[in-house]
């Protein structure tokens, strides 16, 4: 199992991706400590703080799902021997949280994920993706259509992914985060730069207020070489703003405004992003690898 796999495994779509605010239980001490390690990239504290959150109360949804998070990032960090070390902790964690709150949207997706990318000696199976899509689906269909398309994408069936992604958006249209997942896939999965652009366009015409539409919009201007003058606006009006729960973090925003930067040939700002970006979380690598080449 490659590194690469490692992340798909682990960390929910939220690296990438915009589910629901978080819960008033979870704002407890312990898991407030354990986010904010996970933030800067400090998997052995975020399980420390975590593992007693567990400890303290059992019965916390939330405190199992972070936990599960927090475990995943080590087995990231760690590449493949630490990702089969903990496949069975996170895998676990995960069904904890689902098992206390049977609503609780990310921790199913988190499983679609494992279940869709692990081996299958290590709970990898299309059945148990399935199941959790439809439970999410019954719970949130926005996310139950996004939980579809990943496993079409998976199963290299893209007019099936890309129907759940445009049958989320004429069921919701006023929907902004229908938009935006849709907007991800073009740029991810079909790289239709001028089609995300226009996603994410939507979305913020339906929501001029819902963010995270600046963000991709930028990230997007980064990859694609391309509106980098709208590319440095839109990134700099998200770092303005204080992301909510599975928002896109300000350290990746860092990153990206950098890499606009870079291909503007301002290597001085290139440089003071990068930096930014890695003060907020030191394990960025890809940040890390930038600033290496602007210095």
């Amino acid at each position: 199992m490659s590194t690469t796999l490692a992340r798909h495994l682990w960390l929910p779509l939220g690296i990438l991706a915009v589910f629901a605010a978080v819960t008033a239980s979870a704002q407890t001490p312990l898991i407030e400590q354990g986010r904010a390690a996970l933030g800067r990239g400090d998997s052995d504290a975020a399980i420390a703080a975590l593992e007693k959150a567990v400890a303290k109360d059992p019965k916390s949804a939330e405190a199992h799902y972070y936990l599960a998070n927090a475990y995943g990032s080590k087995a990231q960090a760690g590449g493949m021997l630490a990702a089969m070390g903990y496949a069975k902790k996170v895998r676990g964690e995960y069904e904890k949280a689902v098992e206390l709150n049977p609503k609780y949207v990310e921790a199913r997706f988190s499983l679609v994920q494992i279940s869709l990318f692990a081996p299958g000696f290590m709970g990898g199976s299309y059945d148990e993706a399935f199941e959790q899509a439809k439970e999410i689906k019954a719970i949130d269909p926005i996310v139950g259509h996004r939980a579809y398309a990943l496993i079409y994408a998976k199963q290299k069936k893209p007019d099936l992914a890309k129907k759940e992604y445009v049958d989320a958006i004429n069921e919701q249209p006023s929907s902004p985060k229908a938009h935006s997942y849709y907007g991800q896939y073009l740029w991810k999965d079909e790289q239709s730069y001028g089609g995300a652009f226009a996603e994410f366009e939507a979305a913020l015409k339906v929501d001029p207020n819902y963010m995270p539409a600046f963000y991709h919009l930028g990230r997007t201007a980064a990859l694609a070489d391309t509106n980098l003058a709208s590319g440095e606006e839109w990134l700099k009006k998200y770092l303005d703003y204080t992301p909510k729960e599975n928002e896109p973090t300000l350290a990746n925003a860092h990153y990206f405004l950098g890499l606009v930067y870079e291909k503007e040939g301002k290597k001085a700002e290139a440089k003071q992003s990068y930096e930014a970006a890695l003060k907020l979380n030191p394990t960025l690598k890809d940040a890390a690898e930038a600033l290496k080449r602007v210095s």
